[in-house]
């Protein structure tokens, strides 16, 4: 088994999941659990019309993720999004902090649907305490957040107050190559 795991995190527009709610931020960490090292290898906004998506989700994308209408409206197609992300990961390991939110709640449809494509490897917050595991789903980017302050000092990710999929993906990282240290992942 290689080393080398994607970390996948992402920025829905909603709690619900899919076919309610849709990935519109996405960030891709490279991890060499070998070398204890990780880069970001790709990030994007997905484009929607923000008329389309209505106030509610609008609303939602800018509490968890600081995601507004101008970025979301200059992104990029879902399905070149999708692609580029699929030819990236395809037959290798993919993570997240928690793989039921990220895989089983979106990833695993159209346009992504990542079944039998890529090896799910368990959730960063597998082993971690019972506090800095998401009790639903979309506390997800909260936990991270809290999990990276409790596990991890001085901000050795550098994201500051970010709250961008590129930013929860680097602190999975961080937490992913932590766990591993301590013998739990």
């Amino acid at each position: 088994m290689s080393d080398e795991i994607f970390v996948i995190q992402a920025i829905p527009s909603g709690q619900d999941g899919f076919p309610y709610d849709e990935i519109v931020d996405i960030a891709v960490c490279k991890v060499d659990l070998g070398t204890n090292e990780y880069s970001t290898v790709y990030h994007n906004v997905i484009y929607y019309d923000p008329k389309q998506l209505g106030k509610k989700k609008l609303d939602y994308l800018s509490g968890k993720g600081g995601l507004f209408a101008e970025e979301i409206y200059a992104g990029e197609p879902e399905k070149k999004v999708a692609e580029e992300v699929m030819a990236m990961i395809e037959g290798k390991q993919v993570a997240a902090f928690d793989s039921k939110q990220e895989f089983g709640r979106y990833m695993s449809f159209d346009p992504w649907n990542i079944t039998y494509k890529c090896t799910v490897m368990p959730s960063v917050s597998a082993k971690m305490p019972i506090s800095l595991k998401c009790s639903t789903p979309s506390d997800e980017p909260v936990t991270i957040r809290k999990a990276y302050k409790r596990l991890l000092r001085n901000d050795p990710a550098c994201v500051g107050a970010g709250r961008r999929a590129v930013h929860l993906a680097l602190m999975t990282s961080e937490l992913m190559i932590h766990m591993r240290g301590k013998g739990k992942y």
